[in-house]
């Protein structure tokens, strides 16, 4: 994690402190957060939570930080929801375990703003609408996706070139497997589910059969494994 010192002009409502950035990993911020994405984080000081604010946070009990939307300011506390999760978070946050605002991501030397507030809102339920819209049409798609994914028949067509390439991350202390199209992380291995888990309609250009399967705390070398695998 990089710091970096943070004043404001004594004139601006900005609050001052020290601004800090840190790597996103995870999907439950896709798509307004992806991997391999750092984040810009802003801390309040003295400037209210706002609902619709996507923040940094230490939840009760445990040990790793985590990045979610705030959706509701209570007297009993804040309540938090991933843009891409679908059930908001069971522990409720007490200011101080808020570290600050996510206000900025990066990808190599490319910022994008993140929303906060009343814009933060619209584009939460802008995500909500579309998760909804695409639930009912994967109803409808379900099963010939499922076959064209399944037996890989699109991927054989594919010249190398353009095929997904598996990659190992170092994240967490720990290495995780991802799917590349390009600079674009397509999808990830779940160790616990030992299973890929692979975004739409991506699917359709990889042979899921092929590829490999992270065996408990085996290290791989990322570029050795890049070389192998063309899928």
């Amino acid at each position: 994690m990089r710091q970096k010192e943070f004043e404001t002009d004594n004139n601006t409502k900005k609050p001052t402190g020290t601004m800090f950035f840190a790597s996103y990993v995870g999907p439950s911020m896709n798509p307004t957060l992806r991997e391999p994405e750092i984040m810009e984080i802003m801390p309040y000081d003295s400037m209210p939570l706002r609902v619709g604010d996507v923040v940094f946070f230490l939840p009760p009990e445990t040990d790793h930080m985590v990045v979610h939307r705030i959706i509701r300011v209570t007297p009993a506390g804040i309540s938090t929801l991933g843009d891409n999760n679908t059930q908001e978070d069971t522990l409720l946050l007490q200011p101080k375990s808020i570290k600050g605002q996510v206000v900025a991501a990066w990808r190599g030397q490319k910022r994008r703003k993140i929303a906060g507030g009343y814009q933060g809102r619209l584009t939460s339920c802008w995500h909500h609408w579309r998760r909804t819209l695409d639930h009912g049409l994967s109803l409808l798609l379900h099963p010939p996706y499922q076959f064209l994914s399944h037996w890989g028949l699109i991927a054989w067509v594919l010249p190398a070139s353009l095929r997904p390439r598996v990659v190992v991350f170092h994240a967490r202390g720990r290495d995780q497997f991802q799917l590349l199209l390009g600079k674009r992380i397509i999808g990830r291995y779940d160790e616990q589910r030992q299973l890929w888990q692979i975004q739409r309609p991506f699917q359709l250009f990889v042979n899921v059969r092929a590829l490999p399967r992270q065996q408990g705390n085996d290290r791989m070398n990322c570029q050795d494994l890049a070389d192998q695998q063309r899928l």
